[in-house]
């Protein structure tokens, strides 16, 4: 018999002999309400954004966190503004914020979060040419300016730079300077690895982080006077949706959420096709599935896409992400909300289909 070296058939099985500690089974709402409650305490706790609130209260939603206007530039029927917010002592995050010429403080808009895809950045998200790397990658996927469809269509959209991502590139460590010296960062890669490590080695994650600026930039929209604040949703492709999924999950203020190629199990898809490191965070596949987590969601709307043929479907292909969306519409269901939910399986490969604007349109009023 052949024997394997991986540790890949090791982990699969311990998976399947792993019971998930918050597997949705609610039988009524009064019941999937108090789950949601300790869900919710368990997802801070392990991926560390409890510590983060321990250490710097100072930084929670509330908190007026310093904010600078970096830029401001007017486009054909918006002005794009950039501002730079500071999350975490020391830690700043730069944004765009995509305000259209009809919306004022005395006639406000919708609010959307969109969070740009790994491989990309603010300037993708808001179709802003800063450079031939966006330049090329707006050729090639043309939708992933979803920001900038957003605010084309009356929504004052907020378009960060995630950590790790564009502006917040860490800096090139003493191993690749040291070993690779013709190495030279990619200006749409990201800084995910490294940061994941550290951030483990001080009992935090990135994801938790991730999650962190997130809702500090939520705290900021939220007290936008041309934004009102009942109806502020949130969007994102690939790792944009994984942080649209948290953030929506973990917040209630988000009132609608597009969470486009990311809803596959971490069992079929994950586990298997290994994706970056800011997917992963010690101990968080003890809690729950992506199915569990997106059913934090409900009943608010919910908005979810897999192209049939996108390899990040897992082995299984597009029955993963169905079979995940079933199981989230159990928790719809039980709210007597099952329209609020809506899968779109367009024929194509991994890519934002946007097909969801008339959905978040009616979600949001």
């Amino acid at each position: 018999m052949k024997q394997t070296c991986s540790y890949k058939e090791f982990f699969k099985n311990l998976y399947k002999n792993t019971t998930q500690a918050y597997a949705f089974c609610a039988r009524t709402p009064e019941e999937a309400d108090a789950w949601k409650e300790n869900f919710r305490y368990a997802i801070r706790q392990t991926l560390g954004i409890a510590e983060l609130e321990r250490l710097f209260p100072q930084y929670q939603s509330g908190a007026d966190n310093a904010v600078t206007l970096a830029d401001t530039v007017k486009e054909e029927g918006y002005t794009r503004r950039k501002y730079i917010l500071e999350t975490l002592p020391g830690v700043h995050m730069p944004f765009y914020m995509l305000v259209p010429d009809k919306v004022s403080a005395q006639n406000q808009g919708k609010g959307m979060i969109a969070i740009p895809a790994h491989g990309a950045n603010k300037e993708v998200v808001a179709g802003v040419p800063a450079n031939k790397a966006v330049i090329d990658k707006l050729q090639r996927t043309p939708k992933e300016a979803y920001g900038l469809s957003f605010v084309q269509k009356g929504y004052v959209v907020f378009c960060p730079d995630p950590p790790g991502y564009g502006e917040r590139m860490e800096p090139i460590t003493g191993e690749e300077s040291g070993f690779t010296p013709d190495f030279k960062q990619d200006p749409l890669g990201s800084s995910c690895r490294n940061l994941a490590l550290t951030a483990e080695a001080l009992g935090l994650s990135l994801m938790g982080l991730e999650i962190w600026d997130l809702l500090r930039l939520l705290d900021f929209a939220a007290k936008c006077p041309e934004v009102n604040r009942e109806k502020i949703g949130c969007a994102g492709f690939s790792g944009g949706g994984q942080y649209t999924m948290w953030l929506a999950a973990l917040d209630e203020r988000i009132k609608a959420a597009v969470v486009s190629g990311y809803v596959h199990g971490y069992f079929d898809s994950i586990l298997d096709v290994h994706l970056c490191s800011c997917n992963y965070a010690p101990g968080l596949w003890k809690l729950g599935d992506i199915s569990d987590f997106c059913s934090l969601i409900a009943p608010r709307p919910l908005f979810v896409e897999n192209g049939t043929c996108d390899p990040e479907n897992g082995y299984r292909g597009i029955a993963g992400p169905k079979e995940q969306v079933e199981k989230i519409r159990q928790a719809y269901r039980l709210y007597g909300k099952e329209e609020n939910l809506r899968h779109v399986t367009p024929e194509g490969t991994h890519m934002w289909y946007g097909e969801c604007f008339d959905f978040v349109e009616e979600a949001l009023g």
